[in-house]
Order: structure tokens, then sequence, then C-alpha cells
């Protein structure tokens, strides 16, 4: 990782500012209160954010610090640079309202890394916050590293004995394993056997004495028939309910035609015929009596009579007919007379018989006719309309007799539930006889109901435990296993930091100290000819170079040895003279190849760089 460049929208006392770095040596220059610190802290904040903390602390926080000066100025900016020969810039909006807070651009490509931080932890290697701030990145006056470094190297190399990479922290899967393990524990259930055991000895008892003669089979076979009858009296209502409905529905189809009973249709079938039969009588009655014509023709007779009377009267004696006849003249005026008396009598009678005839067909006919209304609709009186009528009358009739018949069962029904329901009193009777009984086996079988369920829960409490303790036994092999790693770890917990950063103080220092030792609390020792010394022993400048040496060696084993991160450093050779300055700055320059950004407040590093004919980047603020 290089970085390439930066720009300041809005950081502290920095608006639009841009700064370009080199590959290599960059020495950034400006007097006190310049920005060199502001620039170092920008730097830091782009690649991992601001602190924001909350209430009173909010005050004094990273976030509140940094805040540009100008009110309504953009807080926030850009960090160029390159990885994997590809260039890539990181745009962050520290504003509380931003929309994009934060975004890789991959510059090469053309468009946003997807997974930007995911993708960020890659390009630093893995280091979390306080191991760059103690590495790679050195703030003012802070050569030595703090306490949450040692922690964060102790996992590190414990993480590197164990598994080659830096993703598990021993002492947090320590501290994970306890407290699954206290977990577990406080889910056993260490009385569930012996409660099981005890259940089953009274479930074993309660069975037997369920099974006595005390609780014999006889209450249930009571219980049985009661219920059988039951059943038996429901079946039976529901018949006598279905023949109440047909009764009730057949009722009231021969009442909305006007039958109360069934003697009204047989009385009015008798009607229909007697009528019927009347009729036919009256009309073949008719047929024989004196047809009317007779009476017209002696009507005729009585006419042609009284103009003969009156012809002769007219004519007197010399009338043609006495004249030809020979009779008298009163006889034939006599006779004629008698003959017209005559033919008006009997035309008189035949036409008072033949319409004392008539009106007693028509009459007969009329009842007739109402008779047939009350069976059905008929036009007419025809044999076969008698014969559709009587047929209806004897369904209607056929009816009254299912009617009956239903009644009849309805009744015999009737009988039956009545019997029954005196069968249930009995049972009923022998129930409540064993009512004590049934009371305590009630009593007995929920008891071995409810025994036999918590004897069920505790056998998978039993067999959940046998479960949590093989988890157990497996926290407690893992925590041995972890107790023991841990023990090796502390044994040889320098070597991995002795090696690097003794080949490193060497060339620091000019070779005036070749070897260090690292104990597994990050105490520093200076090995010399007679004896270990600490480092608190030495003077500042040999600390700060010892420290400084320290520094590189972590930051690279960290990043698994690799050559990645840039050194950035922020008055960190305030300390050194100028033998240890120049030693040290050309080691640097010529023996480490990651890039290097040194803040200062004086020029002797540039000065230096530039006597000794070294190629480096000067910015100057």
């Amino acid at each position: 990782m290089r970085l390439l460049s930066l720009h300041i929208d809005g950081f502290g006392k920095f608006k639009n500012k841009d700064l370009t770095f080199g590959d290599s040596m960059n020495i950034v220059y400006g007097y006190n209160e310049a920005g060199k610190s502001t620039i170092f802290m920008f730097i830091k904040a782009m690649l991992y954010g601001l602190e924001r903390a909350k209430g009173r602390a909010s005050k004094s926080d990273t976030w509140t610090k940094f805040k540009p000066w100008g009110n309504g100025d953009i807080y926030g900016g850009n960090l160029r640079f390159s990885y994997h020969d590809r260039a890539y810039r990181i745009e962050r909006d520290f504003t509380k309202t931003a929309s994009t807070p934060f975004a890789i651009i991959n510059e090469t490509d053309g468009k946003p890394v997807e997974g930007a931080a995911e993708f960020l932890k890659e390009v630093l290697c893995g280091l979390t916050e306080t191991a760059y701030s103690n590495t790679v990145s050195i703030s003012q006056l802070k050569s030595a590293t703090d306490a949450k470094m040692v922690v964060e190297l102790k996992n590190y190399i414990a993480n590197m004995n164990t598994t080659g990479n830096m993703s598990l922290n021993i002492n947090k899967a320590s501290d994970f394993l306890k407290e699954k393990k206290k977990a577990f524990v406080a889910t056993l259930n260490p009385d569930a056997a012996k409660t099981y055991n005890q259940n089953l000895t009274e479930i074993r008892i309660l069975e037997k004495k369920i099974s006595s003669p005390e609780f014999s089979s006889h209450l249930k076979t009571l219980k049985e028939a009661d219920a059988i009858t039951d059943k038996r009296i429901m079946d039976l209502n529901a018949q006598k309910e279905t023949l109440i409905e047909s009764i009730a529905s057949k009722r009231q189809h021969l009442s909305d035609l006007g039958f109360v009973d069934k003697s009204t249709i047989v009385q009015l079938q008798d009607e229909l015929n007697k009528g019927y039969n009347d009729y036919l009588s009256a009309y073949e009655s008719e047929k024989k009596s004196i047809n009317k014509v007779y009476s017209v023709i002696f009507l005729i007779l009585s006419i042609l009579s009284v103009i003969m009377s009156l012809y002769i009267f007219k004519s007197g004696k010399d009338n043609i007919i006495t004249a030809s006849t020979g009779v008298s003249y009163p006889f034939a005026m006599v006779l004629f007379i008698i003959i017209c008396l005559a033919s008006l009598i009997f035309a008189a009678y035949i036409y008072t018989v033949y319409n004392k005839d008539n009106r007693h067909l028509t009459e007969l006919k009329v009842n007739l006719m109402a008779t047939m209304a009350r069976v059905g609709s008929f036009d007419s009186i025809t044999e076969e309309n008698i014969h559709s009528a009587n047929k209806k009358l004897s369904s209607k009739i056929s009816i009254f007799d299912e009617m009956a018949a239903d009644i009849a069962k309805s009744e015999a029904l009737n009988v039956d539930i009545e019997n029954l329901r005196a069968k249930k009193a009995a049972y009923a009777s022998g129930i409540d006889a064993k009512k004590q009984n049934e009371w305590e086996l009630e009593k007995l079988m929920e008891k071995l109901a409810k025994m036999k369920d918590d004897n069920a829960a505790l056998k998978n409490i039993i067999a959940e435990n046998d479960k949590i303790r093989f988890e157990i036994d497996a926290i407690d092999l893992a925590m041995e296993t972890l107790r023991n790693l841990s023990e090796t770890i502390k044994n040889s917990f320098g070597l991995y930091l002795n090696k690097d950063a003794s080949e490193l103080i060497e060339g620091i220092t000019g070779g005036v100290y070749d070897s260090i030792s690292i104990d597994e609390n990050f105490n520093v020792f200076l090995n010399t000819p007679n004896r270990l010394v600490p480092i608190e022993q030495a003077s500042s400048g040999t600390m700060d170079q010892v420290y400084l040496a320290l520094r590189i060696a972590a930051g690279r084993l960290m990043q698994n040895r690799a050559k990645e991160l840039p050194f950035i450093f922020d008055d960190s050779f305030v300390n050194y003279d100028s033998i240890r300055l120049r030693a040290a700055l050309l080691w640097i320059a010529n023996n480490v190849p990651e890039q290097i950004i040194v803040f200062s407040c004086h020029m002797r590093e540039a000065q230096l760089m530039t006597a000794t004919m070294q190629d480096f980047n000067l910015i100057e603020l």
C-alpha cells in the first residue's frame, strides 16, 4: 500500500487542502501549530473513521476536536492510495447528516468498491486501530507502545502459534468458553435422574392399585350401557322428530285442501260418485222424456184450430168445411174450439214436464261441478274427469292412512323412549352407587397421567443433561488445551519480536546495540556483554531508538511479515541528537522498503537527507 495524495474538504484548521506523497521517504515540514498533527490525524481518520462519544464526553471526543473551524464547512475529504497496481480513493464525510459517510472508489476501474469496509480491512492487513496507532503510526512524543498493544501482540502471537492467522483472540476465546460453561451448568437439573426413578416406582404402585378388583370394570360397563342407551334415545328422538315433521307436513297439505280428517274425503268421494250417478240417471231420463217438439206441434195445432174456428165463424154456414164434410155449423165450431183448447193444454203440459226435467239435470250438473272443483280443476263432466277426481281423492285417503301410520309409529317411539329413559334412570342409579369409587379412580388416573407426563419431561431433561455434560466436558478439554497453549506461548512470547527487533536495532543505533530481549509483558531489555539492562535505565534517545525498532518489528509481524503499510512519524525524532538522527534516518532510508512519512517542526531531517544525497519528497505546510 502506498499513499498517493490527500485532499481535505474540511478538517480542523484546514479547508480545501491538498498534499501529494512520494513512494519512499516523505518529510512534511511545518512550524509549531502549522497543522502537522491535524494531517497526521486526518490520515488515521480516513483509514479508521472518527470517534464520536455520547453525552458529556462528546464535548472532548476526537470528532469534536477536529471539527472544521469555519461554520457550515464540509467535514471530511479523501485519501488516495495504490494497492496491487491499482489506484483507490477513500472518501469520508464526517457530518452528522451525511448521506454517504464512507466509500472507496476504484479509480483504475472507475467504479465503487463493493464491501468497502472488508476491502479496507484487507488493505490494512487486518490491523486494528490500536495496532495501527502502536506500530506503523507513531503520534507526537509517543514512541513507546501502550498497554492495549501488549494485549494485541499477545493475542496475535498466540494465534500465530495455533492457527497461523490473527483471527482468533485467545483471551476472548477463554472468556467465551467460561461463559458457555457457566451457562451450561446453570441449565443442568442435577435431581432429574433421582426424581425420575422415584416417580417410576410410584407409577407402578398406582397402576397395580387401579387394576385391583376395587375398581372393577362394572362401572365402566354401566357407563358404556348408559352411553349406548343415551345414544339410542337420541336416535329414537331424531326418528320421532322426523315423523312429527312428516305428520305436520301432511296435515298442513290436507288442511290446505279443506280436509280435516279421512271421513271428509270419504264423504266427498261418496258425494262425487253419487252426484255423478244421479247426473247420469237424470241425463238418461231427459233423453227418454217427451220431447219439447211435441209441445210445439200441439201449439201449432191449437193455432190452426183457432184459425179454422174463426174462418167458420166468419163464413157462417156457407164455409167449405161444413159444406164439404156435411158437419153442422155449430158442431164444427165446437169441435175446433175443443181441438184448440186440447192442443193448448197438451202443449203446456209437455213444456212444463220438459222444463222440470231440464232444471233437475242442470241442478245436478252444477252440484257435481262444485264437488269436482273441491277435488281439482275440471272443465267438464266426463267419465275420465270423474275417474281422475276419484284417483286424487284416493291419494288423499292414502296420505291420511300414511299419516295415521306415522302417528302410530310416533306413539310406539314414545313408548320405546320412555322405556329407555327408565333404563337410563336405572343406569344412573347404578352409577351413583359407584360414584365414590369413580371419584377416587379419576383422581388416581389424573395422578398417574401427571406422573407419566412428568417422567416423560424428566426423561428429556436427563437426555439433555447428558448432552450438556458432554458439552461441559468438551469445554473443560478446550479450556485445558488453551491453558496449556497459553503456558507454551508465555514461555516463548518474545521469540517472534526478539529476532526482528534485534536485527533492526543494530542498524538504527549504528551498531551500538545489536540485541534486545522482550518478555511476555512487553518489558524490553538491552543485551550487553555483562547483563540485561532494562530499557528504562537507558537514555531517552536510546529508548526512542529501541521503541522505533520494536514498532517496525511489531508492525511487520502483525502484517504477517509483509512490508505493505507505510510508516508515519509525527515528531518522533525530537529526542534524537544529530548522530542518532543521522544513523536512524540513513538506515531507514536505505533498509526500510515501506513508504515513510515523517512530520517534523525542524528542517534538520530534510537538511540531513540533502546532505547525504538521499532521495526524498519535501512537503512544506
